[in-house]
């Protein structure tokens, strides 16, 4: 049975050509490696346990005083 996270062949393919690149057949199989192993930290990562925090740009405009 495969991992249900598991990229498929399809999946890598579409992936390509979404992104615009082209690869050689006979390296899809370790393209397919080095994504897995690339996305597991972010599969891993439970992102409920993350805390939501608003962002913390602020802008004040304030003319500048100088050599004009």
């Amino acid at each position: 049975m495969t991992d249900p996270q598991e990229l498929t062949m399809e999946e890598l393919r579409d992936r390509i050509r979404a992104a615009g690149v082209t690869i050689a057949e006979h390296r899809l199989a370790m393209v397919r490696k080095l994504l897995a192993d690339a996305l597991a930290p972010v599969r891993a990562l439970d992102s409920r346990t993350i805390k939501t925090v608003e962002p913390a740009v602020t802008f004040t405009p304030a003319r500048e005083v100088g050599n004009e």
